[in-house]
């Protein structure tokens, strides 16, 4: 039976992922904390008290800059500590407060990533609702405020077929599960999924871009994943998005029940 073998929420686009052993997903929301921020970019207008959906290639992503898989970043969202190590050194540890701080990091990145004298990036955040917290925006890569679901087994298989090693944090999902079947989760679509007092709705495939062929661990484009997925099966999705229908709190190694 499938169970949950990782928890990973994003709360800067593009940059490292966090590890949770536990976490509350709330009613119609996304993962609470996931993709919060962002950096944008400079031609990009972003209202936050009226808040719309913007594709990807408007924020900082490794769609486009590779190169932000070299850095080992962690935030800390209550007290917005950033700290970004590049190499094993740290490069930036800056509280993102003041708009001092901010620009300091954002000037990192116009630099970090050679980008031209009018195009330093601008951080950007999600709006949360007051008192508790759930976003009334977040910078997902869809519209829809949903989770991430990624089956370790389906990219065990893919590796088999390409004969090299696929790391499951390409995908950057939220949750990682395993113990299943190759592939199950196509079947999933419109079903509901039971996770301890959690439920939740299958509602759309994932489809994948060319972020994907980053690899994480050298920041090197070495597979086009999107590609290998289409010889070797005909579509380019890897992955399901949920909705969350029922709150409830889920963690590591809670099964999976199927309705």
């Amino acid at each position: 039976m499938n169970k949950i073998k990782s928890i990973v929420r994003y709360p800067i686009k593009g940059l490292s992922g966090e590890n949770i052993d536990n976490i509350a997903l709330e009613k119609n929301q996304v993962l609470p904390g996931d993709r919060e921020y962002a950096f944008s970019r400079s031609h990009v207008t972003y209202d936050r008290n009226n808040p719309t959906y913007l594709r990807k290639t408007n924020f900082l992503a490794l769609v486009k800059e590779e190169k932000l898989a070299k850095l080992d970043t962690k935030f800390d969202p209550k007290s917005r500590e950033l700290i970004i190590r590049l190499d094993n050194q740290i490069v930036i540890n800056e509280t993102l407060f003041e708009e001092e701080n901010i620009y300091k990091v954002e000037t990192f990145f116009q630099n970090y990533l050679n980008l031209g004298i009018d195009e330093k990036p601008k951080l950007v955040r999600g709006i949360k609702v007051e008192n508790n917290n759930n976003l009334t925006h977040s910078f997902s890569d869809i519209p829809d405020k949903a989770v991430s679901i990624i089956n370790l087994d389906t990219i065990n298989e893919l590796e088999k077929k390409l004969g090299k090693k696929i790391a499951p944090s390409r995908f950057r999902a939220n949750l990682l599960i395993d113990n299943g079947n190759p592939w199950e989760e196509f079947n999933w679509i419109g079903k509901k999924i039971s996770i301890a007092d959690c439920v939740l709705e299958v509602f759309k495939k994932t489809q994948r871009c060319a972020a994907t062929n980053v690899n994480p661990e050298n920041a090197i484009r070495d597979i086009n994943i999107p590609n290998e997925i289409n010889t070797h099966y005909g579509h380019l999705d890897l992955g399901v998005y949920a909705r969350v229908l029922k709150s409830g709190l889920v963690s590591i190694s809670d099964k999976l029940y199927i309705n």
